[in-house]
């Protein structure tokens, strides 16, 4: 995240981020009447994974972000295969973290924060594919999340989780607040898979939600998969800090982690 940016690029940003949501309202007429159309024929067929919507929603994000910057993924080759669950963690720097993710070629339910779905169009497409509302100060929010977490990846539906719990205020790794899914990767039996995002905090940081210029987009690295056996296997602190080297070692040096005090 720069410290200094051009002069007007907060207006300049301002226009990028109010066309993004007219864009986004734009695109959400298009693709919620197709998800509703789509409802009847998915809840018959596949009612658990739901992956035609999931499927539109990947196009819709596409579609949104395409005239503001691009999405590069590196590491595909480490994706499980379309059919097998598993449990995606990422760092988190921006909301238009969860754009970028999208662009991964599966399909998987956000474990979010449930403002989002208050989000017009977005929150009902994010009902209709059944993804998953948390309340983080909830201690009944957080133990039925948990169960339904367990029961989606052993019914064969990938999970995606930012274990900072926020976003981070200036690029820089936070410690892993959340650690839900290691649990539920251990309990369901399903590797986890380890994914760096860079260049989402240039774009929009956290501290705002201007839509700056990126310079070369968003920089998605997946790693290799720590498997089941490996999950069953590490010991609980153990397994959480190999996620977040593995998350780590694909940041810029100085942002692996929060200077010692």
């Amino acid at each position: 995240i720069p410290e200094k940016r051009f002069p007007a690029a907060g207006v300049v940003g301002f226009v990028r981020a109010l066309s993004l949501f007219v864009l986004l309202m734009g695109l959400g007429c298009i693709f919620c009447p197709l998800i509703l159309v789509s409802m009847p024929f998915v809840i018959k067929r596949d009612p658990q994974r739901r992956t035609f919507v999931d499927f539109l929603m990947r196009q819709w994000a596409k579609l949104l972000i395409f005239p503001f910057f691009s999405v590069k993924i590196e590491g595909l080759e480490n994706l499980p295969p379309p059919g097998e669950a598993c449990i995606y963690v990422a760092n988190h720097q921006s909301f238009m973290d969860i754009l970028s993710a999208l662009h991964l070629p599966r399909s998987f339910k956000f474990i979010s924060k449930d403002s989002i779905f208050k989000i017009p169009f977005v929150g009902w497409a994010m009902k209709r594919a059944d993804h998953v509302g948390l309340k983080r100060d909830d201690r009944k929010s957080q133990v039925e999340v948990f169960r339904k977490s367990i029961k989606k990846l052993q019914d064969g539906t990938s999970l995606f989780i930012f274990p900072e719990g926020t976003r981070s205020q200036d690029g820089v790794m936070l410690d892993f607040k959340a650690k839900g899914a290691f649990g539920m990767a251990r309990r369901a039996k399903t590797a986890l898979v380890p994914m760096t995002i860079l260049g989402t905090g240039r774009l929009m940081p956290a501290k705002d939600y201007l839509l700056y210029f990126g310079g070369p987009g968003v920089r998605i690295i997946l790693h290799k998969p720590i498997s089941a056996e490996e999950v069953q296997a590490a010991e609980d602190d153990a397994l959480v800090e190999q996620v977040r080297d593995t998350i780590a070692a694909g940041l810029p040096e100085g942002y692996q982690s929060k200077p010692a005090a």
